[in-house]
């Protein structure tokens, strides 16, 4: 049965252990007033300033065109006319590049754009800082959720003191000779304890128990005392509340809201970073295509050119002069040096990808040339703008970030709004003691509750004029008018970003059917003069001109060609990005493990 004794004392100590316990922040606590409807307000007002078009009914556009009237007429002919001029498959391997800068041959290793792709998210320089960045944020958000971890506190120690002091006697009341009851001074050995358990609660107070006590030896010789050796004992149990300013729940958490908010953050700055690394890689990747392509059309040139050069040179004794044969020879020239311009640039645009790749298979100071093995894609393309701005608002990180610093403003002006109140703190003490000839009797007499302290007290503090918290407050509140600003740039910036990516998918797609009739009928005009070449017996130096020029115009051709194939799959690559959507479409998985980890992408 227990008795009226230690319920005394476990009434409190209960108490303060349920207030621990309530702590804890595993436990639930009060949460801060929910932002949606003044960011439901927000979103509307922009979306009503930016005239965003409601996804409600969306408007589907199909980019599909039909054959241009050139291909029409020469559909016949299609199949001779596609195998005139460079061919593309001649950039695969084995492509004369010209020697390395080690003065050899450089070797080569095929890559797909999947695999591009995937070697940029894992290896990219720029996105791993970023993951760095994540992992710091989120060792923050426990670095702020752990000031409401319970402390464990102790302590002991010894102390010798021998001081000396003034004799102390009394002069018994009937008279008689005093009676002495100090002999002077000092002279003690204590040893000291302390252990307990503190607290800092989500309302702002701090709670403590503390268990402490001493040994008292005292070797004064003529001083008498009972006990001696003795122990003293003491159970205290400690609470200072604010009850105005720093008061709450919402106040007292606001670092871990913040560091929560930081952390979603470095989350869409990653994502950024890998968006940006995906279209990058992308766009790398389709410009290493058409910088090979653009060498087998100077390689073509240069053959044809000098099977021109060699005609005209047999012809010095007919009806050739020798500046017209010069000038054969003169642009057969050029063509050459235009050939070592591309070769620079196919190496250029190798080392941009094995930049951006930053692969271990393809280091950047080899000479290992990147040969891609992939071709543009030419599929129609399907799209809704409402949709595409829906999605740019709803999932672009500039966005989502701009709407991190909305919350983070009105986090900051909920605690300056606080800070506005006078400083009202409440401290309440109480002590149980003990005193006995042993450690055992001292902690029994604690335990009967017959020695107890109490003390409760308040302190008020005001600065007259409360002029900084309320500086401190206005400047909250246009921090978050700002923030407001920001969203709505935030999202003009990627309303103008998706138009931008879709007016240049559209017109890249236009461009991709008129520079392929351009091609077929520069191959055309080729055709026919090479057929009046086999029906007229003299070739004039302005006929071989002529046929110069017929050649430079259909590689020109199929240069514009494969260059419009190359923008329109870099502007799919860059409206995915500004649409936030580059991940998903490359299938790519970004997973957020603990601090201690690192992210993967898959």
């Amino acid at each position: 049965m227990t008795s009226p004794t230690c319920l005394r004392i476990s009434l409190p100590i209960a108490l303060l252990l349920g207030a621990i316990l309530g702590a804890a922040p595993g436990c639930s606590r009060p949460e801060r007033p929910s932002l949606a409807d003044p960011l439901e307000e927000v979103i509307a007002a922009t979306a009503a300033r930016e005239a965003l078009p409601s996804p409600s009914e969306p408007r589907e556009v199909v980019l599909d065109s039909a054959p241009s009237p050139v291909e029409r007429a020469l559909e016949s002919r299609r199949g001779e006319l596609d195998a005139m001029g460079p061919q593309e498959l001649r950039a695969g391997p084995g492509l004369p590049v010209g020697p390395d800068l080690l003065g050899g041959t450089p070797e080569e290793a095929t890559l797909t754009l999947r695999e591009a792709i995937s070697a940029a998210v894992e290896n990219n320089l720029s996105v791993q800082v970023a993951r760095v960045d994540q992992a710091i944020g989120q060792a923050e958000v426990v670095k702020a959720e752990a000031i409401f971890d319970a402390v464990v506190f102790a302590g002991t120690g010894f102390s010798r003191i021998q001081e000396p002091g003034p004799q102390v006697s009394v002069t018994p009341p009937g008279g008689g000779p005093p009676i002495e009851v100090n002999p002077g001074g000092q002279d003690l050995r204590v040893f000291t304890y302390e252990a307990g358990l503190s607290q800092f609660l989500p309302s702002g107070g701090t709670v403590s128990v503390t268990a402490a006590g001493d040994q008292s030896n005292n070797l004064l010789p003529g001083l008498n005392l009972n006990p001696n050796p003795e122990w003293n004992s003491s159970l205290a149990l400690a609470l200072s509340q604010p009850l105005l300013r720093g008061f709450g729940s919402d106040v007292n958490t606001a670092r871990i809201a913040l560091a929560r908010n930081e952390d979603r953050r470095t989350v869409q700055e990653l994502r950024e970073r890998l968006l940006a690394v995906v279209a990058d890689a992308e766009r790398a990747y389709w410009n290493l295509v058409l910088a090979r392509q653009e060498l087998v059309i100077f390689e073509w040139l240069v053959e044809v050119g000098e099977d021109v050069r060699d005609i005209v040179e047999k012809r010095q004794q007919l009806d050739v002069t020798l500046a017209d044969y010069a000038d054969a020879v003169a642009t057969v020239e050029s063509r050459k040096a235009n050939v070592i311009r591309a070769r620079r640039r196919v190496a250029i645009a190798s080392d941009e990808l094995k930049k951006l790749l930053n692969d271990p298979r393809f280091p950047l100071g080899s000479e290992v040339a990147i040969v891609p093995s992939d071709w543009m894609v030419e599929a129609p393309f399907r799209y809704s703008l409402p949709e595409a701005l829906a999605t740019a608002v709803e999932q672009s990180p500039a966005v989502q970030v701009a709407v991190l610093g909305i919350d983070d403003a009105a986090i900051r002006e909920l605690v300056a709004d606080n800070g506005r109140l006078p400083q009202l703190d409440l401290r309440a003490e109480m002590a149980y003691f003990g005193l006995g000839g042993d450690f055992g009797e001292a902690w029994t007499q604690v335990g009967e509750a017959g020695f107890i302290d109490y003390l409760v007290g308040l302190r008020f503090s005001q600065p007259i004029g409360n002029r900084a918290a309320e500086a401190e407050y206005r400047q909250a509140r246009l921090r978050r008018s700002a923030s407001v600003l920001r969203y709505r740039q935030a999202v003009q910036e990627s309303v103008f970003a998706v138009r931008v990516a879709l007016q240049e998918v559209v017109a890249a797609w236009q461009l991709i059917g008129q520079t392929r009739s351009f091609r077929i009928a520069q191959a055309e005009n080729l055709r026919a003069l090479e057929v009046l070449e086999r029906t007229r017996a003299s070739l004039t130096p302005e006929f071989l001109n002529l046929k110069y020029q017929r050649q430079s115009g259909l590689a020109l051709a199929q240069f514009e060609e494969i260059a419009a194939l190359v923008s329109y799959n870099v502007a799919i690559a860059n409206l995915h990005r500004a649409m936030g959507t580059g991940l998903e479409m490359n299938r790519i998985v970004l997973t957020l493990p603990d601090a201690a980890g690192s992210p993967s992408d898959s």
